[in-house]
C-alpha cells in the first residue's frame, strides 16, 4: 500500500509527497519528526508535518542562507547559528576562512543525531570541525542569556509553529 505524507504548513494550500521508505518516524521531546525516501526529492526530512530538508535542493538553501550575509559582512569571526540542527548552514558558514568559531544554536537534540545518522552529506563533517560549538537549548533563551557577541547571527528555523515559533517573534529579533 502507497504512503503519502502531507505537508500542513498553510490552512489552505496542501502538498502530498509520496513516502518510498520510511527510515525515521517518531515523536522527538519537541516535535513530530519523520525522514523518508522519495523518488523526486531524494531523503527529505519533515517536522510537525512540514517539508525542512530535502537531498536533492538542500544545497541552494543552505549556501543561500550563509553565504549571502557572510560575504556582505566580509570579514565575520564569530558566527553564531540557530536552528539548523541539519547542519547544511553550518558546513556552508564554516567554507569562509574569516570564520574562527561558528555556534549552532539547536533546541532539538535528535534533530542534530538523526540528520547526522541519515544526512551526514549535509553536515559533511561540519559538526567535528573544531571551529564548532554545539549548544543545545532553545535559541532565544540562549540568544537573551549568552554573555558571548557574534558578527553574524544566521536564523536557521522551521517554519513559525511547533518550537520554532518563538523565533518569528519581535522579542527574538530585539533581544
Amino acid at each position: 500500500m502507497e504512503r503519502w505524507v502531507e505537508e500542513t504548513l498553510h490552512h489552505g494550500f496542501r502538498v502530498r509527497l509520496k513516502v518510498d521508505k520510511v527510515l525515521f518516524d517518531s515523536k522527538t521531546e519537541h516535535q513530530q519528526l519523520i525522514i523518508f525516501e522519495n523518488e523526486e526529492f531524494g531523503r527529505v526530512m519533515m517536522l510537525d508535518g512540514v517539508v525542512q530538508l530535502s537531498t536533492k535542493d538542500e544545497f541552494v538553501y543552505h549556501g543561500m542562507m550563509a553565504h549571502v550575509p557572510l560575504f556582505a559582512h566580509g570579514k565575520a569571526k564569530k558566527v553564531l547559528i540557530v536552528g539548523g540542527g541539519d547542519g547544511g548552514v553550518l558546513r556552508e558558514a564554516l567554507r569562509h576562512e574569516s570564520v574562527e568559531s561558528a555556534t549552532l544554536c539547536e533546541i532539538d537534540r535528535s534533530v542534530i543525531d538523526l540528520c547526522r545518522e541519515h544526512f551526514p552529506d549535509v553536515s559533511a563533517g561540519a559538526y567535528d570541525n573544531p571551529r564548532t560549538n554545539l549548544v543545545i537549548d532553545d535559541g532565544t533563551s540562549f540568544v537573551a542569556e549568552t554573555e558571548k557577541r557574534f558578527d553574524v547571527i544566521l536564523v536557521d528555523s522551521s517554519d513559525p509553529i511547533g518550537p520554532g515559533a518563538v523565533l518569528f517573534t519581535k522579542a527574538f529579533y530585539a533581544g
